[in-house]
């Protein structure tokens, strides 16, 4: 069974490889800048030519002493006497005759005996030294003037592999393999992470469930992670269309009820009184169909249809007029269409929100409809002291009017705005408040304009 480890271990094993092969590359630099390579610790035909010319000079009694003097961590120096017995250590080749020793040759000539690669193991068996172990040593034997024999033998002053690499560059290739592979894994556990962040995006209460389960991962914290935004996505669409039907049957009951007393209603002898009561079921009214109009265009509810302004709007404002709202139709294109795609319901509930405030706080509404490159350009000005510099985005949040009071005589509750923004910015709008030169506020409705797709011609 594959050992599945957690994200944080990955990394930190990530992170120590890492350092394991930096510290390395630093080693291997200091090897390389320093030649202790595996010819670079063979003495030079120079050197050795020397030292059997020092030793040759020398007093028998003092060769040991020079020797000694010699003699160095890579470097073992020793001398046999004339006569004597040389020790015989285990041997692995002869080297006397190969190419790169050919210069030790000229240089010493006959006083050469031999260049043997020694068997650091004590046998003549060929064994690999993939990792620890000292590299076989070399030995140099030259003749002295007198007949003694002078042992040069080379030593390797650190653990090198199969290949003459020093054991820690090896480890630290090994390192980086392995360092390579951990990353392979950790882009492995990564990509399902890139997975879930497109599936958060395209997360929309309102649309079709997003699918988790066929983003893959084996880390335990990315596996945890899916699952977490898995219940959320849920719970988000069950809370969404939970407050939907809410506020839907809210409207349905609250209408049957306002139904009822609008009967009752016609029963007050009192004429003030009874037309108190009718705008006041009117308001509560309003203010339902605007919540639930709000409620639809948070979950992506509203309907989409391809629709003409010039008509629309136009209609919409000669049924406001027939009502009795103070509403003038300044400006409308004629003989041609403006064509968007949006819900019906909406833009008419956003005109009359429109009209509605420019009435109550400028007294008339003038409306302009008119087309700006991509956009329809929906505007309705009042002549009323306008907005407050620095409150346009006040405005437009709930509850916030332009008057602190919430008295019916000079507004409503302070949602108008509010609504329209949501409605507006639901079907990719926008919306924009400005205040005339000439005195009074204006608000500004932006809609993409409708851009038929044209046949593409092979």
């Amino acid at each position: 069974m594959m050992l599945r480890l957690g994200l944080s271990a990955r990394i930190l094993g990530i992170g120590v490889t890492f350092l394991l092969t930096a510290w390395i590359a630093l080693v291997a630099f200091y090897y390389w800048s320093n030649g202790l390579s595996r010819i670079s610790t063979y003495p030079s035909a120079t050197q050795i030519v020397m030292a059997a010319d020092v030793l040759s000079d020398a007093a028998p009694q003092a060769r040991g002493k020079l020797a000694a003097a010699i003699s160095s961590s890579v470097l073992s120096v020793a001398i046999d006497p004339a006569g004597a017995a040389a020790p015989q250590p285990a041997l692995r080749e002869r080297m006397e005759d190969l190419p790169e020793f050919a210069a030790y040759g000229d240089a010493l000539g006959e006083s050469l005996i031999s260049i043997r690669r020694l068997d650091a193991s004590g046998s003549g068996t060929r064994r690999p030294r993939l990792l620890g172990g000292a590299i076989d040593p070399i030995e140099f034997r030259v003749r002295l003037s007198d007949g003694a024999t002078v042992r040069l033998e080379t030593k390797t002053p650190f653990i090198v592999t199969l290949f003459g690499l020093p054991a820690g560059l090896g480890a630290g290739l090994v390192g980086t393999l392995f360092a390579l592979a951990a990353f392979i894994l950790l882009q492995r556990e990564i990509r399902p992470l890139a997975k879930l962040a497109a599936a958060v995006d395209r997360m929309d209460p309102s649309g079709e469930p997003v699918q988790f389960t066929n983003i893959p991962s084996r880390t335990p914290e990315a596996v945890a992670l899916v699952k977490a935004f898995e219940r959320l996505h849920n719970r988000l669409q069950s809370m969404i269309g939970s407050r939907f039907a809410l506020i839907s049957g809210v409207q349905h009951d609250v209408r049957s009820f306002a139904t009822r007393l609008r009967l009752r209603i016609d029963h007050i002898s009192d004429t003030t009184e009874r037309e108190k009561a009718i705008r006041d079921i009117a308001d509560m009214i309003d203010l339902l169909d605007n919540a639930l109009l709000t409620a639809r265009a948070g979950v992506g509810a509203l309907d989409e249809e391809l629709l003409d302004l010039v008509a629309l709007v136009g209609q919409e404002t000669l049924d406001l007029e027939a009502s009795g709202w103070n509403v003038v139709l300044k400006s409308l294109p004629q003989d041609r269409e403006i064509l968007i795609i949006a819900d019906r319901l909406a833009v008419r509930r956003m005109l009359a929100n429109l009209v509605d405030n420019a009435v109550k706080y400028g007294q008339i509404a003038n409306v302009e409809l008119n087309e700006c490159g991509t956009m329809a350009v929906l505007s309705v000005e009042d002549d009323g002291p306008g907005f407050a510099a620095g409150e346009f985005a006040l405005l437009l949040e709930p509850f916030v009017r332009a008057d602190p009071s919430r008295a019916r005589k000079t507004g409503g509750a302070g949602l108008g705005l509010a609504v329209v923004r949501n409605l507006v910015e639901a079907q990719d709008g926008t919306i924009v408040l400005s205040n005339r030169p000439a005195g009074g506020g204006r608000v500004e409705l932006r809609f993409p304009l409708f851009a038929p797709q044209k046949d593409s011609v092979d």
